[in-house]
């Protein structure tokens, strides 16, 4: 995908996402990097419920073919993170949520990082690889379908399994 695409896209999504009243965010925020060795581009958008719940959405996207006057135009998403739970008191310097000492819980969580595709769920204390998950490809997972579920879940109690349409095997 292109950065170009990628940030028209976001704000268009975002755009149609109606949040509960009393929601603050952070975000969506994006941005090219620069650094070697770091994604050509970032996204971090963090949503506060009044409850003190939060929806927190990363991507880091890596580069795809050559740069072209120094600039990666095309990338492919590499890590995600989309979680929801409750909010603890670890904010970075801009607000934004981070891990604490005791962790980060969650009710559930869907990512793709070192460990390769996996979920949090139920309050399983290890990752949940694709091999138990059916009815939904972790790596494809989107963040605003993810933010739709949570409003959801929020709206009607309904469990995320049952919006999302997945199930986990033991």
């Amino acid at each position: 995908m292109y950065y170009a695409t990628y940030a028209a896209q976001l704000a268009a999504k975002r755009a149609a996402i109606v949040l509960e009243p009393g929601c603050s965010e952070i975000g969506p925020r994006h941005r090219p990097t620069e650094l070697p060795g770091s994604p050509p581009w970032r996204m971090d958008w963090a949503v506060f419920f009044p409850d003190g719940m939060h929806a927190k959405l990363q991507e880091r996207w890596y580069p795809v073919g050559r740069r072209l006057a120094g600039r990666v135009l095309k990338g492919y998403r590499e890590h995600f993170s989309f979680h929801y739970g409750p909010t603890n008191a670890h904010r970075d310097s801009e607000g934004f949520p981070v891990r604490d000492k005791v962790g980060h819980p969650a009710i559930i969580r869907i990512d793709r990082d070192k460990y390769g595709p996996h979920i949090h769920f139920h309050d399983e204390a290890d990752h949940i690889p694709q091999s138990r998950v059916a009815g939904m490809i972790i790596d494809d997972a989107d963040m605003f379908d993810f933010v739709r579920a949570v409003l959801e879940f929020r709206r009607s109690g309904r469990g995320f399994d049952d919006i999302m349409g997945f199930t986990v095997s033991i």
